[in-house]
């Protein structure tokens, strides 16, 4: 009944304190609490030394799943204050001791002291608790034993894990004996992990594992009450730290390296580093050995002077992975007829490996000098031939990855076609003489007329009286396509500088095209051979076309005598032809006629534009 005056009273106390020292609360971090309409008091009893939760809570009954805290409450869900009596008279509603810190809804007290002993109190949902927290002395718990605060667990098997003092007399006042025990696991209830794993309480204390994990290495914390002799009940609230190790090892160290039997390559004069890299497996009383041995000439091994101390890396759970080095300062020849073991050994039994020693060859003089010459040699060779063949490079860059075209750009014309006019020849067809017109005629009728592009034409699109070079010059970048009627008096002729001036032009513009279109008086034309070096040489002297003799071009009016130009020579070895014969004539592209090879070739060539008549 005092007890509960005394509650009444320290309430009564803080009530005033919250308004009369109001901004020495604020200024003092303080959070004082507003009494609600309802107060209820409960009892803890903890253990010096023990880590302590109290949440803001009704403790729970033996048997029920609730949390221990809650860790995501948010501080106006639980407010706290310590009330005690100070030498001064005062009282202090907040709480000043850096042992005690918050989470949650709850107090966490790491280390536990009689200083903690006191009332505590907070406000949460409308409704004051009140605490009242005894600290015992661990020695005055009447067990034979000093209690441990942690407990071992092995990984793999099943474990035990008992609450301390839960058999100890300190509940013997009112003959109760054997409580049932609440267990947590950290914040979380032990009865609401049976869903997901074997774990149980036994005689309604202890605490089974039918199977221990590494994650059950965690905080536990066991509950059980205990009443006394004046009626209340006090819930005694213990900690256990527990660890889970591995089950001792069955087997010898392994080695990692050296494997077996290694051989590193040195230099005479030089130091050189011994390394050792062991895996143990997991022994309660660990103690490793690792040492490295040297033997030379059927002498035993003598123990050599180690760098350092072992290292040792927890691998995994059962496993370590352990590092012993040695030096030798300087290599000399006995060191090459030289053994170097390295030996590890552990309570089951041991294991070795050697490293011996060879000398690193020297560097062949031929490969240090050859081998950067060959290299500078490529390298200039391959700038040279780039140097040489670049025109070519850059047509075939032109040609075969060539600018997006699009159907309306600024172009005037969609084709100019460069040609020297040929004159008709009678042939007797049937046994009546017909006429074939020359491709420089059918040419423009099919690609206007049929296929609807637009064509340059020199004689007819130019107005005469101009420079021919600027007209030249204007018609091919007016234009899309360059298309060059190729042929034994077009090479004769002044006609190339067309040709010329397309091929400057492809290597500074991308969206232009060249195409040639090699015509003859055969079935089967083809293109003369190269180089030509010159003109106006007597026609009989070389059968035309004959691979192994340079080709002489009759003279046609109005041309000049000379070798082609370099570029021109060039280019027409990589740009694309087609090879006009006269039997196509009649085999055009329509709209129910496929047309010959070559109609269908020319058709691709041309832009994206025009329609199929």
């Amino acid at each position: 009944m005092r007890t509960r005056v005394t509650l009444d009273f320290l309430i009564t106390a803080c009530f005033l304190q919250n308004h009369l020292y109001e901004g020495h609360c604020k200024n003092k971090g303080a959070e004082c609490l507003k009494p609600g309409l309802t107060t209820e008091t409960y009892g803890y009893k903890a253990v010096s030394g023990d880590v302590f939760v109290m949440q803001c809570a009704k403790p729970y009954s033996a048997g029920l799943c609730g949390h221990l805290y809650n860790i995501s409450a948010s501080p106006e869900e639980a407010n706290w204050l310590r009330s005690e009596r100070e030498t001064n008279s005062d009282r202090k509603c907040f709480i000043d001791d850096v042992a005690v810190k918050r989470h949650g809804n709850a107090l966490w007290f790491s280390n536990v002291s009689a200083k903690h002993s006191g009332t505590y109190m907070c406000l949460t949902r409308g409704t004051v608790l009140n605490f009242s927290l005894e600290v015992l002395d661990r020695g005055s718990l009447g067990c034979k034993h000093t209690e441990p605060i942690g407990d071992t667990l092995i990984l793999g098997q099943g474990g035990k894990i008992y609450c301390p003092g839960v058999n100890c007399g300190n509940c013997s006042a009112s003959g109760f004996r054997g409580p049932n025990v609440t267990w947590y696991q950290k914040e979380k209830a032990v009865c609401s992990l049976r869903e997901k794993r074997d774990i149980f309480v036994v005689d309604g204390q202890i605490l089974q594992l039918n199977n221990v994990y590494v994650t059950d290495a965690k905080d536990y914390f066991c509950d059980y009450t205990c009443r006394q002799d004046d009626g209340i009940s006090w819930t005694v609230r213990r900690y256990l730290k527990v660890s889970v190790i591995a089950r001792d090892t069955q087997v010898p160290p392994r080695m990692i390296y050296p494997h077996s039997n290694e051989t590193e390559e040195v230099e005479l004069g030089e130091p050189h580093t011994l390394e050792c890299r062991v895996q143990f497996g997991f022994q309660k009383n660990f103690n490793p050995v690792v040492e490295w041995l040297v033997s030379s000439h059927g002498n035993p091994g003598v123990l050599m002077e180690h760098i350092g101390q072992l290292q040792v890396n927890l691998s995994t759970i059962e496993e370590f992975n352990v590092v012993r080095t040695a030096q030798i300062p300087e290599v000399k020849l006995i060191h090459l007829d030289s053994t170097f073991t390295c030996l590890a050994q552990n309570s089951v039994g041991n294991s070795s490996a050697t490293i011996r020693l060879k000398r690193k060859p020297k560097e062949s003089l031929t490969l240090v000098i050859v081998f950067p010459l060959v290299s500078m040699l490529f390298l200039a060779s391959l700038g040279i031939t780039v140097h040489i063949y670049w025109l070519e490079i850059t047509i075939l860059y032109r040609v075969y990855w060539p600018y997006r075209e699009i159907t309306i750009d600024e172009k005037e014309f969609d084709a100019f076609v460069s040609y020297v006019p040929s004159t008709s020849r009678p042939e007797e067809v049937g046994g009546v003489h017909a006429t074939k017109e020359p491709l420089e005629v059918l040419l423009p009728r099919v690609l206007e007329g049929t296929w609807g592009y637009r064509l340059c034409l020199l004689e007819r699109d130019l107005l005469p009286g101009g420079a021919y070079t600027e007209d030249v010059v204007w018609a091919v970048h007016s234009s899309r396509r360059l298309v060059c009627l190729m042929s034994p008096e077009y090479m004769a002729s002044t006609c190339l500088f067309e040709l010329e001036t397309g091929i400057r032009a492809l290597q500074q513009n991308a969206r232009l095209r060249i195409l040639l279109i090699w015509t003859g008086t055969g079935p089967n034309p083809r293109p003369p051979p190269f180089p030509v070096t010159g003109l106006g040489t007597d026609p009989t002297a070389a059968e035309p076309g004959h691979p192994s003799t340079p080709l002489s071009l009759p003279r046609s009016p109005g041309t000049t005598a000379g070798p082609l130009p370099p570029v021109v020579r060039r280019a027409i070895r990589v740009l694309p032809t087609l090879y006009w014969n006269p039997r196509d004539q009649g085999r055009m592209v329509t709209s129910s006629n496929p047309g010959s090879r070559f109609w269908r070739s020319l058709r691709k060539a041309m832009p994206p534009r025009g329609v199929l008549g």
